[in-house]
């Protein structure tokens, strides 16, 4: 709800309301600014308005789940700042937080009850049909993603054999290279080999020879070293480096017999060349290692048996529809018949509260059309028709109805549903009525702000003295207007003047007394 709105030069008008929870009404004398005032929740979600200047600001405080929520908007420098519990944000995010909370209602501007969708939600709240509609919805959902799926369904049937045809021949391919862990680096090392056999060949030769093979070898001469070192025995140390350096070309010339060796296989060098030619074109198209191309393998093989058992899938998936689609009808069709039944109560319900609200010759019935298929609300569209002349017919309330109708066709379905956090904003709705239709108006708006909180706009004494709180508007010399709360004594006095033009003592009795009417 809204607790505080502060103004600052919002036109002529400065000052702030701290606002009862339950029925606010804002009085004061003509072109003071009422509407106006109203106007500066609008302003604060950006609209735009001609009359502000630098120095302006609106500041609203509201309770929201326990939360205290600051918005203001404010004009320096000819731009407007936003700001959301003291930061400043953008006008996107504090219209998203304002917005949602206020619904506005005048006999010049009507409200989102002359959409369809709220309308049925209107006949539905007042049904009592929660419980039947969330159970409705929660089969609905499970049943448009049923048809989804089973539309998708039918279409890889209809592309099943062309499907098939290119997964069989990716699977073929790919298992007749039969790709193996590490081959590839194992090829290419393969062929490095093969491609210099014959250098490795007399690599091995030649190493041989020199180091222990022919006629003066590296180990021939290191071992005639050692014995002359053997013989003095002078330097042994020296001659234990010599043994260890034998002992090490030795262990060279075994590691080269065992792997500088041309390679052994039965493989060309053509063949190894035309194996990885294989392998890189598989890897072009499947994957890039190894282990990607065999995730596609797998993949691919589990699509294939899918594909190869869809007629079972489809077959399911039928069955899996036609059984939430009975149930949505079953559920929809006892839907339906709580509808009709509740716009008849409906209708008998307006029909008392409009008689009360001084409309005896309105009528009201609720048309419903079938749909040809399930909505997710249902299995019809409904509407709203309306007539306050006997002598017209019928019809929809949006085309039918005028402001004031609209008016009080709103008070009549505000004492049956609410709408949680949410004020109501009404904009003179009382305009043009008399003193006993104005009574009932008051009783009205008094019983919808024991649910939510209503602020409104009024020259009517009925209206005023029902109100737990009474703001009024006044223009001083200087052309300011600024805003006060009535208290009793003041109050009794602003519903005289409005009574009789003028404080008067028999105006100052009939205001009392209409005050006690509502204390009583």
């Amino acid at each position: 709800m809204l607790e505080e709105l502060r103004l600052h030069n919002f036109g002529a008008i400065s000052g702030e309301l701290l606002l009862s929870e339950g029925f606010n009404v804002i009085v004061g004398e003509t072109g003071t600014g009422k509407s106006l005032l109203l106007s500066s929740i609008n302003f604060l979600t950006g609209h735009r308005l001609p009359f502000v200047s630098d120095g302006t600001f609106v500041e609203a405080v509201f309770r929201l789940n326990g939360d205290e929520i600051c918005v203001r908007r404010e004009i320096c420098g000819g731009r407007s700042r936003y700001f959301l519990n003291g930061m400043r944000v953008p006008q996107e995010k504090v219209k998203a937080v304002v917005s949602p909370l206020f619904v506005f209602q005048s006999q010049r501007q009507g409200i989102t009850l002359l959409k369809s969708s709220v309308q049925l939600q209107l006949l539905d709240t007042f049904s009592e049909n929660d419980e039947l509609l969330s159970e409705y919805r929660e089969v609905y959902s499970r049943y448009t993603e049923s048809l989804a799926e089973l539309e998708k369904l039918r279409e890889e049937e209809r592309l099943r054999d062309r499907e098939i045809d290119v997964l069989k021949f990716q699977i073929d391919e790919i298992e007749r290279v039969n790709l193996q862990p590490g081959e590839e680096e194992e090829l290419r090392q393969l062929k490095e080999k093969v491609e210099r056999v014959d250098q490795i060949r007399e690599l091995r030769s030649k190493s041989l020879c020199l180091l222990y093979e022919c006629e003066g070898s590296v180990l021939d001469r290191l071992a005639e070293v050692i014995r002359e070192f053997e013989k003095s025995s002078l330097y042994p140390g020296i001659l234990d480096r010599l043994n260890t350096a034998y002992f090490e070309i030795e262990s060279i010339v075994s590691e080269i017999e065992r792997e500088v060796e041309p390679p052994e296989t039965e493989l060309s060098l053509e063949e190894i060349e035309n194996r990885l030619y294989q392998i890189e074109r598989l890897k072009r198209k499947y994957g890039s290692n190894y282990d990607e191309v065999n995730a596609f393998l797998r993949n691919a093989r589990e699509k294939l048996e899918r594909l190869e058992n869809i007629t079972f899938e489809l077959e399911q998936a039928e069955k899996r529809v036609k059984e939430l689609e009975g149930a949505l009808y079953r559920l929809g069709r006892e839907l339906s018949e709580r509808r009709r039944k509740g716009a008849e109560k409906l209708k008998e319900y307006l029909k008392n509260s409009f008689s009360e609200l001084g409309l005896e010759s309105a009528r009201f019935e609720v048309s419903f059309e079938e749909l040809g298929k399930p909505s997710p609300s249902g299995l019809e569209r409904i509407s709203f028709l309306f007539s306050g002349n006997p002598k017209l017919p019928l019809s929809p309330l949006s085309e039918s109805i005028s402001g004031g109708e609209l008016s009080r066709f709103l008070l009549s379905v505000l004492s049956f549903i609410s709408f949680p956090d949410i004020t109501m904003v009404f904009d003179e709705i009382d305009a043009g009525m008399s003193g006993k239709i104005l009574r009932k108006v008051a009783g009205k708006l008094r019983e919808i702000s024991k649910r939510q909180q209503v602020l409104a706009v009024s020259h009517s004494p009925q209206v005023v003295a029902a109100a737990d709180r009474v703001f009024k508007l006044e223009r001083n010399s200087k052309g300011d207007v600024n805003i006060r709360v009535l208290e009793r004594d003041e109050l009794v006095r602003e519903l005289s003047v409005m009574l009789s033009g003028e404080v008067t003592e028999s105006g100052v009795k009939t205001a009392r007394d209409l005050l006690k009417s509502w204390e009583e």
